[in-house]
């Protein structure tokens, strides 16, 4: 009876052990099975395919031969570049099931490597996320920006409409202004012949007072000059460094019809400058008027600067050959300006630049003859 029972025994536990190899066999079968249609579906290109099948093995079949390389596969197919839908989390959570199956030294090297740049990218892709956000924003704000100024399109023309009604009105003022200094020129030009008149009999008086004298001696020009009114007063409007942007403004200043032109300084510690002013006056008062008026135009920073000494570099009652000399200035970057001379009404006095010393205005002049001018120190 005992004997019996053993065999009974003996007998269970073979049939369980054929049960089992049964089992492990059909598993093994059917993890084979989806393996090959991953492959398939891997060499056809279909990767996110391949490791949805190679995620089948790892799931439901973890006690078969297969299982450590679907894990790794549905790991990497994942990420692989080539596939269009690809899944970082579920490549790294299978990469984290690889590292914790026995590896040799160079799978888990290679398994890090793949985490590490995982990692990587998730950081990349959070910064492009906030990058996104950020442009979002911007866009917002532009879009906020654009409604403003559509909102403020109709002023800039109601604006625009202003303006040139202010422009008009401007022009207007300038031809006034034009007028008077013409008004002026014409008084100037007749205190300037009243002046000569009286320097001329002051010489013919003291030729006649000195006539039996030896030594007799008549006044020269430079006497009678005392007598007569001077122009120290100028309009500075601005000050570079660059000469001849400094005589296209001058020029510039020319062709809206006024006097405009340009004077070398040097300034210490700072190097060549070259200053543009405007016009040329009696007085300070006089100066400060027109100053005035070009601050309400384009000048803003015009000031009023005292500036007695220029170069002469000829006179002349004949126009030709003052242009002649004047364009021979400008050859050689000098813009030179022209002045009614004090005692005779008829002659031009052609100046270049404008100085506070005669000291000032002797470094030009020594230039300007070795260019081949005749320059003089005068007072303007």
């Amino acid at each position: 009876m005992e004997g019996r029972n053993v065999i009974v025994i003996i007998l269970c536990f073979f049939l369980a052990g054929c049960v089992s190899q049964f089992r492990d066999f059909k598993l093994e079968s059917q993890a084979r099975s989806h393996m090959e249609r991953a492959a398939a579906l891997e060499n056809s290109s279909s990767y996110h395919q391949a490791a949805q099948e190679y995620a089948i093995v790892a799931e439901r079949y973890p006690s078969t031969s297969y299982y450590k390389g679907a894990v790794w596969k549905a790991a990497l197919l994942n990420i692989h570049p080539a596939n269009s839908e690809i899944d970082t989390s579920a490549a790294r959570f299978w990469l984290n099931v690889y590292l914790g199956l026995p590896l040799t030294p160079e799978e888990k090297e290679n398994a890090t490597l793949y985490v590490a740049m995982l990692e990587r990218i998730n950081g990349l892709q959070a910064e492009l996320s906030s990058y996104v956000a950020e442009l979002s924003s911007y866009v917002a704000e532009k879009d906020k920006l654009l409604a403003v100024t559509r909102k403020q399109s109709s002023d800039i023309v109601t604006g625009t409409q202003r303006l040139r009604a202010l422009e008009a009105e401007l022009a207007k003022a300038r031809d006034e202004l034009k007028k008077l200094k013409e008004v002026d020129v014409l008084m100037q030009r007749s205190r300037d012949k009243a002046n000569s008149i009286t320097s001329l009999k002051l010489a013919q008086k003291a030729s006649e007072l000195n006539n039996n004298q030896d030594n007799t001696q008549q006044l020269n020009r430079h006497d009678a000059l005392i007598h007569q009114d001077f122009y120290p007063y100028t309009i500075q409007v601005s000050s570079r460094k660059n000469k001849e942007a400094s005589i296209r403004e001058a020029m510039k200043i020319r062709n809206k019809g006024n006097s405009g032109f340009v004077s070398h300084a040097y300034i210490s510690g700072k190097g060549d400058w070259y200053r543009v002013f405007i016009g040329f006056y009696r007085t300070v008062e006089e100066a400060q008027q027109v100053a005035f008026e070009l601050k309400k135009q384009e000048y803003v920073h015009a000031f009023v600067v005292k500036m007695p000494y220029a170069i002469q570099i000829g006179i002349s009652s004949k126009n030709e050959e003052l242009k002649k000399l004047e364009a021979d200035l400008r050859s050689k970057e000098y813009l030179a300006y022209s002045v009614l001379d004090r005692l005779y009404n008829n002659k031009i006095r052609l100046l270049v630049g404008a100085f506070r010393t005669e000291k000032e205005a002797e470094i030009l002049a020594k230039e300007l003859e070795k260019e081949g001018f005749k320059p003089e120190v005068v007072r303007r």
